[in-house]
């Protein structure tokens, strides 16, 4: 990391109340693109990791995550296998897998490949496997073979994701070396995700706490090119964390420096927000240049924007320069507070007219529990009292009335406020 104070420049804002600092930072993958790096816009390079170390990665925060990602930066590939559900296990044949579709990690959430795939019209169904109501257990359905980062080709099996611990098969095609591993999230409470390398058996803790960064630099998966033929096309650019929002707006390149008018705009949840076509590759050149002059208002988890504005692009050291600068200090912090309430919702996103799942777990009886829904402007759609037992609860919610856009969910007790963002398609 190479980091540059410009200068220092007066923002003209009730809320903030010291001159802001555009900082020129660079952040390097390395030859080949051979690591990832999560990057704090307030606290700067968090860590790196070699990027083919892992093959799959466990969703390890909130009681109820369970999507599986799958590392795609080195050739890695997942398929369902279409001839049969686990009890093919014997006798997997993968004559024909040139055409079988694989899957592939959104590049809009944090949804692995085994679990993007998911029955929308079943909330219980995960995709690689089905919820228990009644052991609060989901057991492992379907059956997969996997490319790992080293070229080789195993059949994987997710047994079952109880009491906080993934539980998972894998072995060779012909049956050998077959291995049953494990997986806590406890291991890795306040990660976004815990890693295992298939071919070593061993998993990897690679990523710093959830709290401690914003971006991630590196490789990742994109349905981009798919209508030529090249789907889950590995690219080269910026993710962000679930906790963040991005507002992406051209402007004029002479007016980038000074224009900061972020609440004319729309922020997006996804986590591509920025991603990788804020370069080309110029053929003239052989070198990658700036494709667009565009400005990223980046919102954090406790209110605050910055705005990030990338300015070149080395393809040799994988090295990606940018300048960045805090243009508002949000003074109420409203931050997700960690507490004994877990939501979530099913589908997110969900298609006009759809019912939505609103699923909640208390951890103890609440003397509380109010559910709201509301918009971005914070206008008011649903308030109501809700069960406030201590288990597992659901609500259906109907979204016929609600324009396309994005809206907060929450459960208010009186210890606590949780809120999911979900989108209406």
């Amino acid at each position: 990391m190479k980091k540059q104070i410009l200068f220092a420049a007066a923002f003209a804002c009730a809320a903030l109340n010291s001159k802001a600092q555009v900082v020129l930072d660079t952040v390097s993958l390395g030859a080949g693109y051979a690591n990832q790096l999560w990057y704090s816009l307030p606290d700067d390079e968090q860590g790196s990791q070699a990027k083919n170390n892992w093959d799959i990665a466990f969703r390890t925060s909130g009681t109820m995550g369970s999507s599986i990602m799958v590392n795609h930066s080195n050739g890695g590939t997942v398929w369902v296998y279409p001839k049969s559900d686990k009890s093919g296990w014997a006798t997997v044949d993968t004559n024909g897998l040139s055409a079988w579709t694989g899957q592939y990690n959104s590049e809009t959430a944090w949804t692995g490949a085994l679990g993007r795939y998911a029955n929308t019209s079943d909330p219980f169904d995960l995709g690689w496997g089905i919820y228990d109501m009644g052991t609060h257990y989901v057991l492992g359905d379907s059956m997969y073979i996997i490319k790992t980062q080293t070229g080789k080709f195993k059949k994987l099996i997710i047994d079952r994701l109880a009491s906080g611990t993934y539980t998972f098969t894998y072995a060779n095609l012909n049956g050998t070396d077959s291995t049953t591993s494990t997986l806590s999230k406890s291991a890795y409470s306040s990660k976004n995700f815990g890693y295992f390398n298939l071919d070593t058996k061993t998993s990897i803790d690679r990523e710093p706490a959830s709290n401690k960064w914003d971006l991630v630099f590196g490789q990742y998966s994109t349905g981009d090119y798919a209508a030529m033929g090249m789907a889950g096309y590995t690219v080269t650019g910026i993710l962000v964390n679930d906790t963040l929002q991005v507002a992406k707006v051209k402007v004029d390149p002479a007016a980038r420096a000074a224009y900061n008018a972020y609440s004319a705009h729309t922020f997006s949840d996804a986590i591509n927000g920025i991603g990788y076509n804020w370069k080309i590759y110029d053929g003239a050149t052989s070198s990658y240049k700036l494709n667009d002059s565009s400005i990223y208002f980046v919102r954090r988890n406790n209110g605050d924007i910055w705005k990030l504005i990338l300015t070149g692009f080395v393809s040799g050291t994988g090295s990606m320069m940018f300048s960045k600068e805090k243009i508002y200090t949000e003074t109420s912090i409203n931050e997700k507070s960690a507490n004994n309430t877990t939501l979530v919702l099913s589908p997110n996103p969900a298609s006009n007219g759809q019912k939505v799942q609103i699923v909640y777990h208390f951890a103890e009886k609440t003397s509380l529990a109010i559910l709201n829904v509301c918009d971005l402007m914070g206008r008011n759609i649903l308030t109501k009292n809700i069960e406030n037992g201590a288990g597992l609860h659901i609500e259906t919610f109907q979204t016929a009335n609600l324009a396309s856009g994005t809206y907060l969910i929450s459960i208010q007790t009186e210890a606590s406020k949780t809120i999911q963002k979900f989108i209406v398609q």
